[in-house]
């Protein structure tokens, strides 16, 4: 009697430890990766976000005629901002009178921003659009920046009496992209 071998199909142990050993050296190297891009990714999108907030404070000021702006309470780091309006007529948004403007809410971030100005506790603008002269140096632009930026393109925001540019940091600079 002639018995016929069967073949069996399926991986061997070897195959299987070696296709395992490759997956393992991929996530090895692809993980930091994506962990640097996805910090990367966020600051850039939290830069915007404050570069689109700002842009909106400036418009408000101007089309409601109201000292309107970005408000985060003081000292040179912050980890939260809102975009207020004067309520109490002093031309300055300092305080807990000061309102927030409707349909804006409080920015939570996840880095932290640094402000060149230490003792500023806001950015304003007047009715016109302007930053507001209550600044302690109106000459002076005032640049919000993360740091470490983990090679973001865009990085810092700078707000200077007429424009507010959104850029990467150059030394102590913000130069526009």
């Amino acid at each position: 009697m002639d018995r016929k071998m069967k073949k069996e199909s399926g991986f061997t142990l070897l195959e299987l430890m070696v296709v395992i050993s490759i997956t393992m050296l991929l996530l090895a190297w692809g993980i930091p990766s994506y962990s640097t891009w996805k910090k990367k990714h966020d600051i850039e999108n939290q830069m915007i976000q404050l570069y689109d907030d700002l842009q909106f404070g400036r418009m408000t000021a101007y089309g409601t005629k109201v000292v309107t702006g970005v408000y985060w309470g003081g000292g040179a780091t912050f980890a939260s901002y809102q975009i207020k309006y004067d309520a109490n007529n002093n031309n300055e948004i300092d305080d807990n009178v000061d309102q927030q403007v409707p349909g804006t809410m409080i920015m939570n971030l996840k880095y932290a921003i640094t402000s060149s100005l230490s003792t500023q506790t806001s950015v304003s603008f007047d009715g016109r659009g302007f930053m507001d002269p209550g600044n302690p140096n109106p000459a002076s632009p005032i640049t919000f920046s993360v740091v470490p930026s983990y090679g973001a393109v865009m990085d810092c925001v700078q707000v200077s009496t007429t424009q507010i540019i959104l850029g990467k940091m150059n030394g102590n600079s913000c130069k526009q992209k």
